[in-house]
């Protein structure tokens, strides 16, 4: 699986462990078995320095003896080389992490040596230079690196011990941003996952009085005083749960299937998509991250690409990736979730779906539902 991640923050790494201890502040987890790529720009404030773009992580998967490398492998560096071009990069870091990579003279290096030439003749084609390649059997403190190259034309022979991820500057400042680092993908998966089976019967055992009830209610408020009217009130009650949630209030398996049914109201969450970017982002977060764990198939999907969004928008790339691959496994057609999916898997940036929340804020304003503008301090 691909992830795909970005740093907006200035990095000094004039290391290689430095760059290796860096790898899961940037990612937000740490990663094992998996190909690191950091592209490179010209910095245009300090000349003979550069400034780190997307970073990508690809599963690591090492071609048995002769055999040429795996096409999963392949298409995932055509991906790499085209996010480079679109970004402006002009050379990348590689990190291989792997346990059978424990040494430089680990029967592994000569395979990995292939899959680097490969990756670098792919980065080529884009005018792409691979700057360096490092591998370690794992990233922790104390553990040797290596620099590993083939032809990618790189210096052999270095090597080294990674320092505290813990302590490197670039988790130190995702945690003062109020980021997380995760141990694991696995642990990432394991935020979003589902209750118990009896937990989740219960909520599904009201879904089908809630979208009668539902029904009834939008009817009545349509004659009333037309659609805008209706969607507004749905808005409202969606808001409403998400105050009570981030306060504490435990919400019920009724109250939860009401939010089920009222997210499957386009216009009612495409405008909560304007808080993924306001100061309210973290109160929807909590309330969305309960609905993917309590609801059935296929209502979760809602809120797990709600999720998505909003991991997406703050450049949690890891996080979105995990939340959309959970959304589209509870409904393989849930557009929202297939289109910010195809976009992370692209390697586009954050700015370029922020446009989503921007428009969410403007539907909401026209049902004349006061959302804090994106980005506002309020």
């Amino acid at each position: 699986m691909t992830t795909f991640a970005s740093s907006s923050r200035p990095l000094r790494l004039t290391e290689p462990g430095e760059l290796i201890a860096a790898v899961p502040a940037l990612l937000g987890f740490t990663p094992i078995r998996s190909l690191i790529v950091v592209s490179l720009s010209p910095s245009l404030d300090s000349p003979g320095t550069a400034t780190v773009g997307a970073v990508m992580r690809h599963d690591l998967l090492l071609p048995d003896g002769d055999d040429p490398v795996p096409d999963v492998m392949g298409a995932a560096f055509a991906r790499f080389g085209t996010v480079c071009a679109r970004d402006g990069a002009d050379a990348v870091l590689v990190v291989l992490v792997d346990p059978r990579l424990d040494r430089p003279d680990s029967p592994a290096v000569p395979t990995a040596r292939r899959l680097v030439d490969d990756l670098a003749e792919e980065l080529a084609h884009h005018g792409v230079d691979v700057a360096g390649v490092h591998a370690a059997s794992e990233i922790d403190t104390g553990r040797e690196w290596f620099t590993l190259c083939g032809d990618a034309g790189c210096d052999d022979g270095s090597r080294g011990t990674v320092p505290d991820p813990s302590a490197s500057p670039v988790a130190a400042a995702r945690v003062y941003e109020g980021g997380l680092i995760r141990r694991s993908r696995t642990e990432l998966a394991e935020v979003l996952e589902p209750l118990s089976l009896p937990v989740r019967s219960r909520v599904a055992g009201y879904i089908d009085d809630a979208v009668d009830s539902r029904d009834l209610a939008y009817e009545f408020a349509v004659r009333s005083g037309g659609r805008d009217h209706a969607d507004r009130l749905e808005l409202e009650t969606v808001l409403d749960r998400i105050a009570d949630h981030d306060s504490g209030m435990e919400l019920l398996a009724p109250e939860m299937a009401e939010l089920a049914v009222l997210l499957s109201n386009p216009t009612v969450r495409d405008a909560l998509l304007g808080l993924a970017a306001g100061p309210y982002a973290d109160a929807a977060e909590g309330l969305w991250i309960t609905l993917t764990r309590s609801l059935p198939d296929p209502e979760r999907a809602e809120a797990a690409a709600l999720v998505g969004f909003g991991a997406y928008v703050r450049g949690d790339g890891p996080f979105a990736g995990v939340a959309l691959g959970v959304a589209l496994e509870s409904n393989p057609r849930h557009r929202l979730a297939d289109l910010l999916d195809q976009a992370l898997q692209a390697g586009l940036r954050p700015d370029t779906v922020r446009g989503l929340a921007d428009t969410g804020y403007e539907i909401a304003a026209r049902l004349g539902v006061p959302l804090p503008p994106p980005d506002s301090a309020g």
